[in-house]
C-alpha cells in the first residue's frame, strides 16, 4: 500500500498554454509509484480553467474544495475546432461530494467558477492497451490540448497564429461559462 498526502505531493510545472489562469498541479501517483493510474491534485486559482483538451482514456474528476465546473461539446459536422462551430455545449457544476467521469476523446474543459478557487483530484489510466496480432501492446495514453490540435489543423507552429486561435477558443469557452452562470 502507498499512502500520500495531496498537499505534500510534488508540484508539477504546467504549460501555461494549457490553462487560462493560475493553477497548482501536484503529481500524486505516476509511473514511479503506480503501475496503471496517474493521479493529480489540481488547485485552480481565482476562476482559472483548463484550455480545451481531450484524453485518450477516461478521466475521473473528484472535487476536493470550492465550486467548479466541467464543460464538454462536440464539433458541428464538417467543422474544425478553430471554426468555433460547436454544438451540444454542456456545462455542469462540480461540487464537493460529487464525481464526474469524462469519456475518452471528448473535447472538454474544467476548473473554477469565475472569481472562485476550486480544487479536484484527477485520475486517468496511464496506458492504452491494444492487441496487434497475438501481442498485447501498451502505450502511454496522451492528453491532446487545443494548442496541439490548432498546430495540426493549421499545419503551423508559428506562435502568433497559434496563440491567436487559442485565445479565440478560450474566449468562446469563457463566454459560454458566463452565459451558463447567468442562467443558474
Amino acid at each position: 500500500m502507498i499512502q500520500k498526502n495531496l498537499y505534500d505531493s510534488p508540484i508539477r510545472e504546467v504549460n501555461r498554454l494549457y490553462f487560462d489562469g493560475k493553477v497548482i498541479m501536484r503529481q500524486v501517483f505516476n509511473e514511479s509509484n503506480s503501475q496503471d493510474q496517474e493521479t493529480y491534485f489540481v488547485e485552480f486559482i481565482d476562476g482559472s480553467v483548463t484550455t480545451v483538451h481531450y484524453h485518450e482514456t477516461e478521466q475521473i474528476l473528484i472535487p476536493v474544495s470550492g465550486n467548479g465546473i466541467v464543460g464538454e461539446f462536440n464539433l458541428k459536422s464538417s467543422t474544425r475546432l478553430v471554426d468555433l462551430c460547436w454544438e451540444d455545449f454542456s456545462i455542469k457544476p462540480l461540487k464537493v461530494g460529487e464525481i464526474v467521469m469524462v469519456h475518452p476523446h471528448v473535447l472538454h474543459f474544467h476548473g473554477a467558477i469565475p472569481g472562485q478557487n476550486f480544487s479536484h483530484i484527477s485520475i486517468r489510466k496511464m496506458f492504452n492497451q491494444s492487441i496487434e496480432g497475438n501481442h498485447l501492446i501498451s502505450r502511454r495514453s496522451q492528453t491532446i490540448w487545443a494548442l496541439e490540435i490548432i498546430q495540426e489543423l493549421l499545419d503551423t507552429k508559428e506562435s502568433s497564429i497559434v496563440l491567436d486561435q487559442l485565445n479565440k477558443i478560450s474566449n468562446k469557452v469563457n463566454e459560454n461559462i458566463l452565459a451558463w452562470i447567468s442562467e443558474v
